[in-house]
């Protein structure tokens, strides 16, 4: 059994939503995880108690939020010391070919160089269009994105994309990797 944190930044709420699912996910390997919005971490959070770190952050415009680049580089020893994995969620990489795929790697590369954390692991994650929640500017623009993208333009409901399937094979595996070093050092 492993002990993990699980720290997201999230925009519209697609991102706590994979935080808290995939939380269920984790506990129910017999895994002990905390999730923490990353706007609400406390200053003085010991990380030291966790044998690993998963953390989820949603690409808008390009950037990934500021309370997880500030979470990152206030706590960037702790999280270059022991395994984690970066869950970069965008509408970007829900297209499979190589051109939005290479957009999505370069806004993860720019993120980390940013930060200085060097993650285990990375993962692109296929987000969400959140019609419902948008303002009506904000819908119209999307809907134009998505019309351009070949996505889907029905504002009347949201849209989620994410490959649940997909991420808790990703997880289970970074997960056995966790477990395996934190048994080692015990």
């Amino acid at each position: 059994m492993a002990n993990i944190l699980f720290v997201y930044g999230t925009t519209e709420g697609h991102t706590r939503t994979i935080a808290q699912r995939m939380g269920g996910y984790i506990r129910s390997q017999d895994h002990v995880v905390d999730v923490v919005d990353s706007a609400d971490v406390r200053e003085n959070l010991d990380l030291t108690k966790y044998d690993a770190f998963v953390l989820a952050g949603s690409l808008h415009q390009g950037f990934h939020q500021w309370p997880l680049a500030h979470f990152i580089k206030h706590h960037l020893d702790q999280l270059n010391k022991k395994p984690s994995v970066f869950l970069s969620v965008s509408l970007t990489a829900v297209h499979k070919d190589r051109e939005h795929q290479e957009e999505v790697q370069k806004c993860i590369k720019r993120f980390l160089a940013e930060t200085g954390w060097e993650p285990t692991k990375t993962r692109p994650v296929e987000g969400a269009l959140k019609y419902i929640e948008y303002d009506w500017f904000k819908r119209m623009i999307m809907k134009s994105i998505a019309k351009k993208e070949g996505g889907d333009t029905d504002t009347s409901h949201d849209h989620e994309y994410t490959d649940w399937e997909g991420l808790e094979a990703f997880l289970e595996g970074f997960l056995q990797e966790a477990f395996n070093l934190a048994k080692a050092t015990t």
